[in-house]
């Protein structure tokens, strides 16, 4: 342990990243829970219970959450979520032709199982550039108003066509309030925080919790960090969005990964999680990440020549990666470089936060990269 931790500390600090909080979990205890401050960032607090803004890895709770509220209200998969959410069949499929964007009547109906696969033809703006052209013409709102007046924006492909992230699990967030009655945040308690005693987990985290809040660096394209704290309103906002609007600590979310190995360890193994653990989107392709928004996120092709796949919330590697985690594990990420995967064939899972823009720098990669790398050498035998 002293060897794990005094090797991802040098990393870290030759890194220059202001912080990470980094832990370890096993199916039957937390192995590891370590926090990493840079001295060039003094004023940072050493409390290990800081509150994180998870952003997209609020998405593997959200499809739990989803197939959860499906089970109990014996509703099929490929039931038609306008059956639910009426406004989502109103939505057009918009395409580009000779420089201009024109819009076409969807006769897909979206299901459930399309809005989970991301082959719903929902898209995010900093990914798309149909989106993106809309947004700067002021035709459709942005994510960041902090409303759901973003989950109007048009489709971008037929639904079942092909894979593409986007929006969808805001759609989800919907249906889960429209079908229970309650709120996002009140079917999280009652399916994941109440069971797993997630004491810090919410899409409404109350004001004394906000405080304790971390902060959000940007990194210039000269390497220098500023802290843009006060413009940042993911994980704020009082519309809880599926996508992204969780709020937890490191604590909290290793209970959580620790809770999907052992759903997938055990001898029976639980439906739910299985799901999300599995292929569901048959031969279709992940492609490479562009960025419409370099502040944001930069373009990013997640683990070159090896395939991949997606579950319900988790991306799935379908081949080992070299040193690390195997075949059949799933991870994913949220936008201010938060990271996690979740190896159920060797009984690993780890996480790695962070609050920087923009996503996927290359700086912050390969400092979760080592990580995991160090991970397997000191915590999976050969």
């Amino acid at each position: 342990m002293d060897s794990f931790e005094k090797e991802i500390g040098e990393a870290l600090s030759n890194s220059k990243i202001p912080f990470v909080d980094y832990g370890l979990t096993r199916s039957g205890a937390i192995s590891l829970e370590g926090i990493f401050r840079h001295s060039d960032f003094p004023s940072l607090s050493q409390n290990k219970n800081k509150l994180f803004r998870m952003a997209s890895m609020t998405k593997p709770l959200t499809a739990y959450l989803t197939l959860a509220v499906l089970e109990d209200n014996a509703i099929d998969l490929q039931e038609s979520v306008g059956n639910y959410v009426p406004e989502i069949d109103n939505l057009p499929i918009a395409y580009m032709e000779r420089d201009v964007i024109k819009y076409r009547k969807n006769d897909v109906p979206i299901s459930f199982h399309h809005l989970l696969s991301c082959t719903s033809g929902h898209a995010y703006e900093h990914h798309e550039p149909i989106v993106s052209e809309l947004i700067s013409k002021k035709e459709i709102p942005p994510m960041k108003n902090g409303d759901d007046a973003f989950l109007k924006a048009p489709l971008v492909f037929k639904p079942g066509s092909r894979w593409g992230y986007g929006i969808s699990y805001g759609w989800l967030g919907i249906a889960i309030e429209a079908i229970s009655g309650a709120s996002l945040d009140e079917n999280l308690r009652k399916y994941l925080c109440y069971p797993l005693e997630l004491t810090h987990t919410s899409f409404n985290p109350s004001q004394s919790k906000i405080e304790t809040l971390q902060p959000v660096f940007f990194r210039g394209s000269d390497g220098a960090y500023s802290d843009i704290s006060s413009k940042m309103t993911l994980g704020l906002n009082p519309f809880h969005y599926g996508g992204g609007g969780i709020t937890s600590t490191l604590s909290d979310y290793l209970k959580i990964l620790q809770f999907l190995l052992k759903s997938m360890k055990s001898g029976i193994k639980s439906p739910i999680v299985s799901q999300m653990f599995k292929n569901q989107i048959g031969n279709f392709d992940i492609p490479p990440f562009k960025s419409y928004n370099q502040n944001l996120v930069l373009n990013y092709d997640m683990h070159p020549n090896v395939k991949k796949s997606w579950g319900y919330g988790l991306l799935i590697n379908n081949q080992p990666l070299a040193q690390k985690r195997s075949e059949g594990s799933g991870s994913w990420a949220g936008i201010l470089n938060t990271y996690f995967w979740i190896d159920h064939k060797n009984d690993l899972a780890g996480v790695f936060l962070t609050q920087i823009l923009p996503c996927y720098s290359h700086q912050i990669l390969k400092a979760f990269e080592y990580f995991e790398e160090l991970s397997y050498k000191y915590f999976v035998k050969s």
